[in-house]
């Protein structure tokens, strides 16, 4: 027997009448919620409805009045309608017996249930999550989204694994998130608890193994092969005009990559310096005259595009507007007569080596590299004309360094790096 009521809230329920024959009771405004009445006294919360809104009608218990509110009831109601719309049936799924449910489960499924899992467990940052979910599954891990997890093979992974070979670091860390929902998805009883066909990649030494931290550009010769890349002289690497000056920024000041890209006009004082806040002091870089190309260079980028004009960041996303987050490709086609793939840690090591090359006093090698010591004078006082001229000095030798690297000189005439990129 089904009754029919257009009012559901715990005044309604505290007043159901029990009966001899268990009864239903449905609501019109939440199509396939009901109310179970059994004789004895026992009140269910349940969804009724079809997969694909066909076959056997399914009836999933939820739970009591007791155990569970009446918001919280029908939060569990609409979960299960849309589980049943994409074709599972949320009691096969509670059991995680069901042949059904396996076969269903595609791999983006599973891994968003994993990547919500790690957030609800607290395992995984927002950011972390966010770059897991973005990036590497929807990106990255695209060619699995819609193969069942269970028909995953070796052969599959070796084929994605070759064509990602463009970004090694990315393809590395996209393969131990696929290892990591193969090993949930065993815990789950969706496949088999040995199944996991990434383990090979790992097991044969195939996979990306990152650089040490230590590694640098050598200064005789990857050095070289790196700036004639960035100056790029027919255009070949395609790469857009503010990621190309964001790293040349980091090659000639040694600032981290979230300092660069991060950095707004408000923080550059004339020609005089650029301020950089950190958590419990400040660094003051020197402008000096290849920094000072370098923002006019921008400004120049700006002008000519008169919708850029007003953003308060020098490197940013021509579409967004937002700072430039990633320079993993430009970084790529820069690294292309290298044998390993340069990363911003990597450009910072090499001008550190330029550093101690160029022997400048020790306390400028920190201050220019944004290393905090008990003694830094340049960071209690950065109106301090004399230091900052100074400082200026030791940056100007190393920079000097720098630009005798490039291969493209010539002596008398072109001297610096800047004269050949702005």
């Amino acid at each position: 027997m089904i009754e029919v009521s257009n009012i559901i809230n715990p005044e309604f329920i505290d007043a159901i009448e029990f009966r001899e024959q268990p009864y239903f009771i449905k609501f019109t405004q939440y199509p396939g919620f009901r109310v179970k009445v059994n004789p004895k006294g026992r009140i269910s919360f349940i969804t009724y409805g079809r997969i694909h809104f066909g076959g056997n009608p399914r009836t999933i218990t939820h739970g009591t009045p007791k155990n569970l509110t009446i918001d919280k009831a029908l939060d569990k109601h609409f979960h299960c309608l849309k589980l049943l719309q994409k074709g599972f049936d949320p009691n096969l799924i509670k059991k995680s017996k069901s042949k059904q449910f396996t076969t269903s489960m595609n791999f983006f499924n599973v891994a968003e249930y994993f990547i919500k899992d790690k957030i609800a467990k607290k395992e995984y940052s927002y950011d972390f999550a966010k770059h897991s979910s973005k990036y590497l599954l929807n990106n990255k891990l695209k060619y699995f989204h819609k193969i069942n997890i269970s028909q995953i093979s070796e052969e599959k992974i070796k084929d994605w694994y070759n064509q990602e070979k463009t970004t090694p670091a990315a393809r590395h860390n996209a393969l131990r998130l696929m290892s990591s929902v193969f090993s949930y998805a065993g815990t789950k009883n969706i496949i088999e608890k040995s199944f996991n066909p990434t383990s090979s990649i790992f097991n044969s030494g195939l996979s990306y193994r990152p650089k040490s931290k230590d590694t640098q550009l050598g200064l005789d010769n990857e050095l070289p092969k790196f700036i004639y890349q960035m100056w790029d002289p027919l255009n070949i690497n395609k790469v857009d005009r503010l990621s190309r000056n964001a790293i040349y920024l980091m090659l000639i000041t040694g600032i981290k990559k979230s300092d660069v890209l991060n950095m707004k006009w408000d923080q550059i004082t004339g020609k005089s310096y650029i301020l950089i806040e950190k958590k419990n002091y400040k660094q003051m870089l020197p402008i000096t005259p290849s920094i000072e190309l370098l923002l006019k260079d921008i400004k120049d980028h700006q002008n000519k595009n008169k919708h850029l004009i007003g953003n308060e960041y020098l490197f940013f996303n021509i579409k967004t507007g937002k700072p430039i987050n990633n320079l993993r490709k430009t970084l790529v086609k820069y690294s292309k007569d290298l044998e390993w793939i340069v990363y911003p840690e990597a450009i910072r090591k090499t001008f550190a080596k330029v550093c101690d090359y160029s022997s400048i006093p020790r306390e400028h090698f920190y201050q220019l590299l944004g290393i905090k010591k008990a003694y830094n004078p340049y960071q209690s006082y950065p109106d301090n004309r004399d230091d900052i001229n100074q400082l200026k000095r030791s940056l100007i030798n190393v920079q000097e360094n720098i630009d005798k690297a490039a291969p493209m000189l010539i002596p008398g005439q072109l001297t610096k790096i800047t004269d050949f990129i702005f």
